[in-house]
C-alpha cells in the first residue's frame, strides 16, 4: 500500500460524524435564536466593546482612533438591526477591518504602517473568496449543508484571527487564518469524492495515487475560474499569470502521456508541478493561497 503525507494544519472531522453535532448543536442553538449570524454578532460586539484593542482605543484619548472605532460600532449596528445575510456579513467584516485601523492609529501614530494590516486583510479577502466558492459548489452539489458544517469548522479560528490581529499580535493572527483556509481548501479539494480528511492519505496503487492527484489539479484549475474571475478582467494582471498557466498545462499534458503509457509514478509528479504552477498563478493575480 502506498501511502503520502499531507502536510495539513488541522483534520476535518469526519462528515458524517460533523454533520450529527452539527445538526444537533443547530438545533439547540435555534431554539436561543433563530439568527444565523448570532455567534458572529457576538464575537464582533465582544471585539468592539470589550476586547484589550477596544480598551487601547478608549484609554488613548486619540481622536482619529475613537472615530474610527464610533464608525466601527455604527456599521456592527446597522447589521445587527436585520437585513440580508450577504449585507450583514460584509457588514461585520467592515466593522473588524476598521477596529483594525483603529487601533493601527494607536500603535503607529495617525500615518500608521499599514503593511502588516493590508497582508492580513488580504488574506482575509482570500479566505472570503474560496468561502464563496466553496458554497457555489456545494450548492451545485446538493451538499449545502456541508457548507454550514464547514462554517462552523473554522468559526472558531476566524474569530481568534481577528481577535489577536485586533491586539496587535499578527503572527498569531495569522496562523489561525491560514489554518481556516487550509480546512476550507482541503474541503473543497475533497468536495468530488467525499472522502474524509486525514493527515495521511493512503493509495493502494500508483493509479489510485494518479487519480487523486488528477482530482487536485481539476480542483485547482476550477479555483483558478472562481476566485480570479473579476481580477483576470486586468491586462497585467493576465500576463502576470500567464507563465504560470502555460507550465501548467503543460505539464498537464505530459501527466497525462504518462498514464496513457501506464507510468503512473512520472504521472504523478507531473501532476504535482502542473498543481503547483497553478497556487503560482492564483498567487500572482493577488490572492493568498497557501501550498
Amino acid at each position: 500500500m502506498r501511502s503520502k503525507m499531507k502536510l495539513l494544519s488541522t483534520t476535518l472531522v469526519p462528515v458524517a460524524l460533523g454533520l450529527a453535532l452539527f445538526f444537533s448543536a443547530a438545533t439547540s442553538a435555534a431554539t436561543a435564536n433563530d439568527d444565523p449570524l448570532a455567534k458572529r454578532l457576538a464575537m464582533v460586539h465582544t471585539l468592539l466593546f470589550d476586547s484589550s484593542a477596544a480598551m487601547q482605543i478608549e484609554k488613548s484619548g486619540a481622536a482619529p482612533a475613537l472615530a474610527r472605532r464610533r464608525e466601527a460600532i455604527t456599521i456592527y449596528e446597522a447589521a445587527a438591526a436585520g437585513g440580508d445575510i450577504e449585507t450583514r456579513e460584509a457588514q461585520l467584516n467592515r466593522a473588524v477591518a476598521m477596529l483594525y485601523e483603529a487601533v493601527g492609529l494607536v500603535s503607529n501614530g495617525a500615518g500608521g504602517d499599514q503593511k502588516e494590516q493590508r497582508d492580513f486583510e488580504n488574506r482575509k479577502s482570500s479566505l472570503d473568496a474560496l468561502l464563496t466558492a466553496h458554497e457555489r459548489i456545494m450548492k451545485e452539489k446538493g451538499k449545502s449543508q456541508l457548507h454550514i458544517l464547514l462554517l462552523a469548522e473554522i468559526e472558531e479560528d476566524t474569530a481568534m484571527a481577528d481577535e489577536l490581529m485586533a491586539d496587535g499580535r499578527i503572527e498569531e493572527a495569522r496562523v489561525h487564518l491560514d489554518k481556516a483556509y487550509e480546512v476550507t481548501m482541503l474541503s473543497v479539494e475533497h468536495s468530488r469524492t467525499g472522502e474524509t480528511l486525514t493527515r495521511e492519505l493512503k493509495f493502494d496503487t500508483p493509479r489510485d495515487e494518479y487519480a487523486y492527484e488528477l482530482d487536485r489539479n481539476d480542483t485547482h484549475k476550477m479555483l483558478v475560474t472562481m476566485l480570479l474571475k473579476d481580477k483576470l478582467e486586468n491586462q497585467n494582471t493576465q500576463n502576470r499569470v500567464a507563465g504560470f498557466m502555460e507550465a501548467a498545462e503543460s505539464y498537464r499534458e505530459v501527466a497525462l502521456q504518462h498514464a496513457d503509457a501506464g507510468n503512473f509514478d512520472e504521472a504523478i509528479g507531473a501532476l504535482e508541478l502542473s498543481t503547483s504552477e497553478l497556487v503560482k498563478a492564483i498567487r500572482g493575480a493577488g490572492v493568498y493561497i497557501p501550498g
